[in-house]
């Protein structure tokens, strides 16, 4: 897995992940064989397809334990919004899809996303303040806390979230505690330890959240990768 702001890249085979939804568009590629989203908007794909799943759209990955390679990017990525104009998930043509079978590095999927979203989308900037604020959040930040420091009520940051990120203040600020998290995975191995740099307030409480985002546990989905971050 290789992090950056506002986008990931993972190359893991699937875990028997559950139906999950999260801030982020997805796209899934299938490796070396066919695999399927689930839920309810399903989708096939042969070895070589990928797919773009839109934020907040409820679905997991089938079979367990196929090799996928799957892009993440949320609105942090560029500080745009309306990234994806689709609102089910979608075949990607055979070019994109093959572009990102030939990724060989976190750069060069920094690049396929940039391309990716530039030629599927017609964005807007997400609200400046916000963007600067989200992009030097302490881990636990609450939405009371953020708010004062924008010089927001809690309602309109809020409304601020919801319009840019499609979740609400504390659905966002989790969301970036995850990535927080697995980013501390790069140090430690421990996961007490990577939940505690996350802001979570103990491990069982990472493992719900990651439960709840991707579908897996921290144990299954986690535990065996190579992690690195592109600032």
């Amino acid at each position: 897995m290789t992090l950056g702001l506002g986008w990931a890249i993972l190359d893991a085979h699937t875990g028997e992940n559950r139906l999950h939804s999260h801030v982020a568009h997805q796209v899934s590629l299938a490796l070396e064989v066919d695999c399927a989203i689930g839920g309810p908007h399903p989708l096939r794909l042969a070895r070589g397809e990928a797919a773009i799943i839109p934020a907040g759209i409820q679905h997991c990955l089938t079979p367990g334990g196929a090799p996928v390679r799957t892009i993440y990017v949320d609105p942090l990525f560029r500080g745009m919004r309306d990234l994806i104009q689709t609102p089910v998930p979608k075949q990607l043509n055979p070019k994109e899809a093959a572009a990102l079978e030939a990724v060989t590095s976190g750069e060069m999927a920094k690049q396929w996303i940039g391309a990716f979203v530039n030629s599927s989308s017609s964005s807007s900037p997400i609200d400046g303040r916000l963007h600067a604020a989200l992009s030097e959040i302490i881990p636990g930040t609450s939405p009371s806390e953020l708010a004062q420091a924008l010089g927001l009520s809690t309602t309109r940051l809020r409304e601020v979230a919801i319009h840019d990120f499609g979740v609400p203040t504390a659905k966002l600020l989790q969301w970036l505690q995850l990535q927080h998290a697995i980013d501390a995975l790069r140090q430690t191995r421990n996961l007490a330890d990577a939940a505690a740099a996350g802001g979570f307030s103990d491990q069982a409480h990472f493992t719900r959240r990651l439960v709840e985002w991707f579908g897996v546990t921290p144990s299954l989905g986690l535990a065996q990768l190579e992690i690195s971050v592109i600032r």
